[in-house]
């Protein structure tokens, strides 16, 4: 029986590399018929080279247009959710739908027959948000390792049914693609890497990228990089990103607010130190255990919170302390802190080993491979295959 899966990518450029690889190799399963539902054409040209990187056949994508006089009157904060809706019974039209964000399970909540949700989280954090109720709406969450799958169940936010570790799929394929990395200064100075959040309340970059600019040009030991989340600067005008952009100085400070690069892992695996506060980031970064050094901008009561836990790998100092003597402090005390780093980056991404060098690879299946075997045989024993519509090659746009 032939398999239809629809994947609706509205969470944004950065969920990509988590969850489309998937999609693409259900594309090239035979049985298997895959849709990916873009919000705009500039997403659907991103997909398409994502596919071209990972060595894999461009999949079918349908562009989700909004009608101009609908998407001239709603803000912008609302046009994900038109679109979803809009194209709601298209992309339920199916056997499954895959998806990396929580907001399509507004699909699951309309009238009508919705096919099996199914979910791979994007990140491997340790916020609440990562762990709350519309996980319930899923039919299978296939989470990167245990530390997530444990939480879930324990929360009843999964079952240990339906909750599967298929391992980190993001991780997976760029140890598999990615080519010897340039260095990202040109000196040997040992780099840090600041990733703050989004977050209004959490995220600390409007108190700290400029302190620690200003310290690491002023100490002479360090090279900067500021690459912020990259939900941080959208929406931003000019004025403000200009302002940030001035932190940068040629040959020791980079401000990155939202290339490429800032979400293929060339910063985290790049650098010598992480500084964050509460981005999933930090567990990229340490596939190969290193440094941390983590900013309470909020106040948090943070100790014994599982909402936090990424910060017991660490130092966690306030904004106004010292930033030179806690970068130092953080490189001298990691060997407090590397066994443990060890530990929970095992638990995060299901299947990751190191060899004696401390250099990281998979032990077991390939995560890919692995989730989409699974999801292929659940959509072929989802029921009767719906029908098949559109145009079957290039990118096609939605009729709305």
């Amino acid at each position: 029986m032939t398999a239809t899966i629809h994947v609706p990518a509205i969470g944004g450029a950065h969920q990509f590399l988590h969850f489309l690889p998937v999609a693409f190799e259900l594309a090239a399963t035979e049985g298997c018929i895959v849709r990916i539902f873009a919000p705009s054409a500039a997403d659907a040209d991103r997909i398409a080279d994502l596919a071209e990187q990972l060595g894999t056949a461009r999949p079918e994508i349908w562009v989700m247009d909004l009608p101009p006089p609908l998407a001239a009157i709603l803000p912008r904060a609302a046009h994900k959710v038109a679109r979803l809706l809009l194209a709601a019974g298209r992309i339920r039209d199916c056997d499954a739908i895959l998806c990396a964000e929580r907001t399509s399970t507004m699909l699951k909540r309309m009238p009508g027959r919705c096919p099996p949700l199914l979910h791979i989280p994007h990140g491997a954090g340790d916020r609440a948000v990562g762990f709350e109720d519309r996980f319930r709406l899923f039919d299978k969450v296939f989470v990167a390792g245990d530390k997530d799958r444990h939480r879930l169940i324990a929360q009843g936010c999964a079952t240990p049914e339906n909750c599967v570790v298929g391992g980190p799929v993001k991780l997976a394929e760029m140890m598999r693609i990615a080519p010897e990395r340039p260095p990202l200064f040109p000196d040997d100075r040992p780099v840090i890497l600041y990733n703050p959040h989004f977050h209004r309340r959490m995220g600390t970059g409007e108190v700290m990228a400029r302190r620690l600019a200003d310290a690491v040009c002023e100490s002479d030991r360090y090279n900067l990089v500021i690459a912020p989340h990259v939900r941080m600067a959208q929406g931003w005008g000019e004025d403000k990103k200009a302002r940030w952009q001035a932190l940068d100085v040629a040959g020791r400070v980079m401000v990155d607010l939202g290339s490429a690069r800032s979400v293929d892992m060339s910063y985290t695996a790049g650098a010598a130190l992480y500084i964050g506060d509460v981005s999933s980031q930090v567990y990229e970064y340490l596939v190969r255990p290193r440094p941390c050094l983590f900013v309470n901008g909020h106040h948090a009561a943070w100790r014994g919170n599982p909402d936090y836990a990424m910060w017991r790998f660490g130092p966690v100092i306030e904004p106004d302390d010292d930033p030179v003597a806690a970068i130092q402090h953080a490189f001298d005390s990691w060997p407090d802190y590397a066994a443990l780093q060890q530990e929970r980056a095992r638990a995060a991404f299901g299947g990751i080993v190191w060899d004696a060098d401390g250099n990281a690879r998979f032990a077991g299946p390939d995560p890919c491979a692995r989730i989409a075997r699974i999801i292929a045989a659940d959509a072929r024993r989802s029921g009767q295959a719906w029908p098949d519509s559109g145009p079957r090659d290039g990118v096609a746009a939605l009729g709305i």
